[in-house]
């Protein structure tokens, strides 16, 4: 069974197999989800203290994942304590070429490959299309065996959920069936009391801060549009 990070789980779930792209409904969001899935890994791995909702650095023993050592870099480069907010934003515009890099992180792994395209055999691009199959296939089974009631739930695995939900993922991972259905369930899951003793506040905290992230950049891409 080939490990994977939050991050790498994520943009996964948000790439076409065949297509090797981040699929429409997640392509403005993805950034900001992938920022959060960060912030979510260093929490899980205890590499931070929550006081008064913002994140204050207790330990920098490199994670074994270049990109989450680089954003604990950055929280510990910080003069004072940040809230989740911040750090979503931060992490999105300071850490370079954050998508691709979690791409090449999954060709590395060997879920995914990477394959060389040029446009109006010009302008050079990359796609990933999926080699292996079984990671995201386990992820998926995961998610849909916690929203049914078959395994137990883990922070991380709430994790993943909340994120596939801020990132507007959910037909994705779910399919197109029932879609206001099966966000209202989400939303419910979530929310409910005996799941939310799993969920710690620094994840609903990442999560709503995702949330308002990607909010913010529609509301900005419709006024520039318009």
């Amino acid at each position: 069974m080939i490990p994977l990070t939050l991050a790498e789980q994520l943009l996964l779930l948000a790439t076409d197999d065949e297509k090797g792209a981040v699929v429409l409904a997640g392509s403005g969001a993805i950034s900001y989800g992938l920022a959060g899935a960060l912030l979510m890994e260093l929490h899980m791995q205890k590499r931070f203290t929550w006081r008064e909702k913002t994140l204050s650095l207790t330990d920098r023993t490199p994670t074994g994942f270049p990109l989450a050592d680089e954003a604990m870099e950055l929280v510990a480069s910080a003069k004072k304590d940040r809230d989740a907010k911040y750090w979503v934003s931060a992490f999105e515009r300071k850490i370079p070429k954050l998508k691709a890099r979690v791409f090449e992180s999954l060709v590395t792994k060997g879920v995914l490959k990477k394959e060389e395209k040029k446009f109006l055999w010009v302008f050079p691009y990359k796609r990933y299309p999926e080699s292996d199959p079984q990671p995201e296939r386990r992820v998926r089974d995961m998610l849909q065996d916690l929203l049914d009631g078959r395994i137990t739930p883990t922070e991380r695995l709430l994790a993943l959920l909340s994120l596939v939900r801020a990132c507007d993922l959910i037909v994705e991972v779910f399919g197109k069936e029932n879609k206001r259905d099966r966000k209202k369930q989400i939303d419910a899951f979530l929310a409910d009391d005996r799941v939310g003793k799993a969920v710690s506040a620094v994840v609903a905290e990442v999560n709503a801060a995702v949330m308002v992230a990607v909010t913010a950049s529609v509301a900005a891409s419709s006024a520039a549009s318009s």
